[in-house]
């Protein structure tokens, strides 16, 4: 399957879900990413996932029902966005897969304020994107084309299709 084909059955199948249902998938993948933002924080001495911890807590809340405060959420938003790496600053694939962490926490705090559904698919953007960088980066010798057939890639167009199908 390729990217337009994943991206068109992504968006099709989150439309399908629940409110709490594209929170819990978007959750999951934020979770899926963030040892990336780990390994680089350990890696760059920057960052700080306690924030992003917080900022996973807070819709884990908001998707078992409980009440966010919005204007915690607004400041949770702005304290990820001052700890994402800016790839011109951290130009490592690390600082690329912690940007993608961040940015995926952000988009579902997001999520939480205006129920916006390409957020969620755009969160799975994210991961598809990190799982192509770490293949570039494990498999230098492919072609563009070998890469995003790799099995790495396709294994997780599958995960996402079935989590939200």
């Amino acid at each position: 399957m390729n990217w337009t084909e994943y991206r068109e059955q992504l968006t099709k199948n989150v439309d399908g879900l629940s409110s709490r249902q594209k929170l819990k998938f978007a959750i999951e993948v934020c979770e899926k990413l963030f040892p990336d933002y780990k390994t680089f924080q350990d890696e760059s001495k920057w960052g700080n996932t306690n924030l992003i911890a917080d900022g996973l807590a807070a819709c884990n809340q908001s998707a078992n029902g409980l009440d966010t405060d919005e204007k915690s959420v607004q400041i949770l938003i702005a304290g990820i966005e001052k700890i994402t790496p800016d790839t011109e600053d951290f130009g490592e694939v690390s600082g690329s897969l912690a940007l993608n962490s961040a940015a995926a926490v952000c988009e579902a705090l997001s999520f939480i304020l205006d129920n916006k559904t390409k957020r969620i698919s755009d969160i799975g953007g994210l991961s598809y994107d990190s799982a192509y960088f770490k293949a570039c980066e494990d498999y230098p010798k492919l072609s563009e084309s070998e890469i995003k057939n790799h099995q790495n890639l396709q294994n997780e167009i599958k995960w996402q299709l079935e989590k939200t199908n």
